[in-house]
């Protein structure tokens, strides 16, 4: 796909997060916003109305009225694998929205059916592009922390909804929890590498749904915990990188990040400088924020800008996605196996969908 030529892009979905890859993508010089499709009539009206993008029912008509070269699946997590390997059957190139899919046989069905159709499947795991999450990333990698020794992953979310557009959490398997659980996997796994072996211990509500999760896990370069949880407020999304030298912590809600360093200096003294260090920091990333709130730069979802960016420009130049296949197979595998020690039914195969989709 390298050339100068413009990518067509269509989405299957019209709900709430399709306006969000319309505002990303629609800045794109690489990129044509070539229409989407939904079942829900109103959905698309507000879509149509919003970014004057073509509307279509199905899937059947969204290909053949706009010949898309990538197609966004931005249904419910259900319907992810059917829908993906329905359209690679059909000769384009797909991003899924998080999860790729539900299981890990759905999961290695999917990237079969690519791998046949000789197409690319990525998934969209944004947190891990937000730009304070590259900084940390950088940090690491330039020796700034020293060598790694942990990693925390904390991510509070709020419980099922039955808001319009969204009551098909409530019926995710142990309920709304498992919609960030692969945020949490995969930015666990981008510090710490795969998971070689985990222990989970969990809580339920009453009705069986999952209100905690918290997972010790070894993996390829250091050890880790995850914690995840409906019941803290107000919500927290951290994400702690420890190493021998400083501690990273990134603050997904804030948007900040603050390094922490052993000082020589004398004991009272090291009782406040860090405190101000650290004050200063979020001084610092407040002012910035604030800025670039007020420049109209400071959106929801960056990460989604910064991956989507990245994509559509490895694209053009014919370089595979940011996201491969490993890093898009190893969040359902892993999440499928703290599911079953939480004592979660695995959730029913999806099979196929005929090109019929469900709003996001």
């Amino acid at each position: 796909m390298s050339g100068t030529a413009r990518v067509r892009v269509a989405l299957v979905g019209c709900g709430r997060i399709a306006h969000v890859h319309c505002a990303y993508l629609r800045p794109l010089p690489q990129v044509e916003l070539a229409g989407a499709c939904d079942p829900n009539e109103s959905a698309r009206a507000a879509l149509t109305a919003r970014w004057q993008v073509p509307t279509y029912a199905d899937v059947d008509e969204l290909l053949s009225a706009t010949q898309p070269d990538v197609v966004h699946v931005l249904t419910p997590p259900a319907t992810h694998a059917a829908v993906a390997c329905d359209l690679l059957r059909r000769g384009v190139h797909v991003l899924i929205e998080k999860p790729m899919a539900m299981s890990t046989a759905e999961a290695d069905t999917v990237l079969a059916t690519a791998q046949r159709a000789g197409r690319f499947v990525t998934v969209d795991h944004n947190r891990w592009f937000d730009p304070v999450v590259r900084r940390a990333v950088g940090l690491l990698d330039a020796g700034a922390l020293g060598r790694l020794v942990g990693v925390d992953v904390v991510l509070g979310a709020a419980a099922d909804t039955g808001e319009q557009g969204l009551d098909w959490k409530a019926s995710l398997p142990g309920g709304g929890l498992y919609d960030v659980a692969p945020h949490a996997v995969y930015m666990l796994c981008g510090f710490a590498g795969p998971v070689r072996a985990l222990h989970v211990v969990a809580q339920r509500a009453s009705d069986t749904r999952l209100v905690e999760v918290r997972m010790a896990a070894a993996c390829e370069r250091a050890l880790a915990t995850v914690a995840m949880t409906v019941q803290t407020r107000p919500f927290t999304n951290r994400v702690t990188v420890f190493g021998s030298a400083a501690t990273a912590e990134v603050n997904l809600n804030n948007m900040t990040l603050v390094v922490r360093r052993t000082r020589k200096v004398p004991k009272l003294v090291g009782k406040v400088l860090p405190n101000l260090d650290e004050a200063a920091q979020l001084l610092r990333a407040t002012v910035v924020n604030g800025v670039e709130f007020l420049r109209g730069r400071q959106r929801f979802y960056p990460g989604m800008g910064v991956h989507l960016q990245a994509l559509y420009e490895a694209l053009s130049r014919g370089e595979p996605p940011p996201v491969g296949a490993d890093e898009a197979r190893e969040p359902v595998r892993v999440v499928e196996e703290i599911w079953r020690q939480a004592g979660v039914p695995p959730p029913a195969a999806s099979g196929a969908t005929g090109g019929a989709c469900t709003p996001l």
